[in-house]
C-alpha cells in the first residue's frame, strides 16, 4: 500500500481517516490487511456485513433490534467488553448519499466533565457477560505511555452506583448537544477508519433511499 493512503498519521491527528474509494476492485478482507492487522473478535466474523434492517426484524442485543431504521446514537464498538477493540473500519459495498457516519471526538467529553470524573465513573454491562457484570471505567488508563481508552454506550452499558449514574446523565446532555463530524460513505470502496477508544460514532436515519446501502466493517488491532 502506498505511504500516502497509510492511516497512522491521520488517526493520530484526528482520530480517523477517510480514503475515497480506497482499491474498490480487492475484497474487504484484503483491504484490511493492507490497513492494520485484523483483530479476530470472538463472537464476529473478521468481515462483518452492515445493512438496514427494521427493529422487529432484529435481535435486541443489537442497534437495529433497539434503533431499527432509525438513527443509532453515538457510542463506541463493544464498550460492554473489557477491552474493546481498537480500530474499526468501515468499508462501502453499496452507498447512499442521504446515510452518513457520524464521528465525535472523546475530548468532547473529557473537556466538558474532566479525566477524574470519567475516571470514577463505574459502568456496568447491561447484562451480564460470562465472567458476571464486571465493573469497567468510562475513561481508563491502557499502559505507560499515557494512552487512554475512552467507552461509551447509552444502550449497553448502565452506571453501577450514584455517582455514575450522574455523570452518566451529564455525557446524555453533552452528547445531546454536540455536533458530531458527518461522513457519508457513497462510492463503492469508500473507506472509513477510527479509533475506537478515542472517538464516538454513530449513523444518521436510513432514509428510503438508503434502504440499499451496505457496508463491510472489521476490526484491527494495530495499523501499518
Amino acid at each position: 500500500m502506498r505511504r500516502d493512503v497509510l492511516p497512522g498519521e491521520q488517526i493520530a491527528a484526528r482520530g480517523y481517516a477517510f480514503f475515497p474509494r480506497l482499491r474498490p476492485e480487492l475484497p474487504s478482507a484484503t483491504v484490511f490487511a493492507m490497513l492494520g492487522s485484523i483483530d479476530a473478535v470472538e463472537g464476529f466474523g473478521e468481515i462483518q456485513i452492515l445493512a438496514p434492517h427494521q427493529a422487529a426484524e432484529s435481535t435486541p442485543n443489537t442497534y437495529s433490534g433497539n434503533f431499527g431504521t432509525g438513527e443509532f446514537p453515538l457510542h463506541t464498538d463493544l464498550a460492554h467488553w473489557a477491552i474493546p477493540p481498537r480500530y474499526v473500519v468501515l468499508r462501502c459495498i453499496s452507498g447512499s448519499k442521504s446515510v452518513s457516519t457520524r464521528i465525535l471526538d472523546g475530548s468532547t467529553l473529557v473537556k466538558q466533565l474532566g479525566k477524574v470524573r470519567l475516571r470514577r465513573t463505574l459502568v456496568q454491562p447491561r447484562r451480564p457477560l460470562r465472567n458476571g457484570r464486571q465493573l469497567l471505567r468510562l475513561l481508563e488508563r491502557v499502559d505507560s505511555a499515557d494512552l487512554e481508552r475512552l467507552r461509551w454506550d447509552s444502550i449497553f452499558l448502565i452506571p453501577s452506583n450514584a455517582f455514575a449514574a450522574s455523570v452518566v446523565a451529564e455525557v446524555r446532555d453533552v452528547l445531546a448537544c454536540a455536533e458530531p463530524l458527518e461522513i457519508s460513505l457513497e462510492e463503492r470502496g469508500d473507506t472509513l477508519v477510527l479509533d475506537n477508544w478515542r472517538l464516538l460514532h454513530g449513523r444518521s436515519p436510513i432514509t428510503e433511499g438508503g434502504l440499499t446501502r451496505l457496508l463491510n466493517r472489521g476490526y484491527l488491532e494495530v495499523l501499518h
